[in-house]
């Protein structure tokens, strides 16, 4: 069995505290108590965090948080890049399983950018490469992160300049992919073409969605739910902490009553 470092196991544990605290910070006196170390030790590790930037003191209450430096960490092991490897594995895994073409995309303002396509074993003529942009609104892509960062037909009228017929279709759409936790499209962007896609959020905000593309005549609803449950069960499999699949509104809703 490997032997645990006693020092670097305590800093690793003021640090995750440090983390939790949030912006309010937390007292020496507190954070003793809560990992039962004395204070003198708590301090020493403290005066380190400080020096390499991982922690902070207010100068008024004396409180400590987390510094930019641990914050910089956590940005650097979510970064596009990495979230990009990641998304790459859950795009094949998912176009592997349901033997579908699978895309990728970033938001790109009022856009979604194709950063990734997976093709079939039988592959389907599809209009799409990679850097292509469509509008947020056709796409189940783009539909997918709507849903997380609009929260109402007046947060999706601020953002989208669409027709009010438009606009009341597009806040239906995303509604429905709030409530279901994946977003449709049934040959809006394509004729023939029906897809199904899920977002990745990281505090609310939009960072990718994955999308499996389908022939309509292959596409029932059932399918288009056993997809779209199917990609969010694969992403979770695969994200980093930090990341998680759209929020599912109608089921949180459910587990509350």
């Amino acid at each position: 069995m490997s032997q645990r470092l006693a020092g670097l196991d305590r800093a690793l544990s003021v640090m995750e505290v440090l983390a939790q605290s949030g912006d309010e910070g937390i007292a020496l006196g507190r954070l003793s108590a809560i990992l039962q170390l004395d204070k003198a030790s708590i301090y020493r590790i403290l005066t380190t965090l400080k020096a390499r930037g991982y922690a902070s003191q207010d100068d008024k209450s004396g409180s400590y948080r987390a510094g930019p430096s641990l914050l910089t960490l956590a940005d650097d092991y979510l970064s596009q890049d990495t979230l990009r490897s990641v998304l790459h594995r859950v795009a094949r895994q998912a176009s592997a399983e349901a033997n579908e073409l699978c895309h990728v995309g970033v938001p790109d303002g009022n856009y979604v950018r194709y950063v990734d396509k997976i093709e079939p074993e039988l592959a389907i003529r599809v209009y799409s490469h990679v850097g292509i942009r469509n509008p947020t609104w056709t796409t189940a892509l783009g539909r997918a992160l709507l849903a997380v960062e609009t929260t109402s037909h007046d947060d999706l009228a601020q953002r989208l300049d669409l027709d009010p017929d438009d606009l009341s279709h597009v806040a239906s759409v995303v509604g429905q992919a709030r409530d279901q936790g994946f977003a449709t499209e049934n040959e809006e962007n394509e004729p023939g073409i029906s897809c199904v896609a899920v977002a990745v959020e990281r505090r609310g905000i939009g960072q990718a969605a994955v999308s499996l593309t389908v022939p309509s005549t292959r596409m029932s609803s059932e399918r288009m739910e056993e997809l779209g449950l199917r990609l969010r069960a694969i992403l979770e499999e695969h994200l980093p902490p930090g990341l998680r699949p759209q929020q599912m509104t109608e089921r949180m809703n459910e587990g509350q009553q």
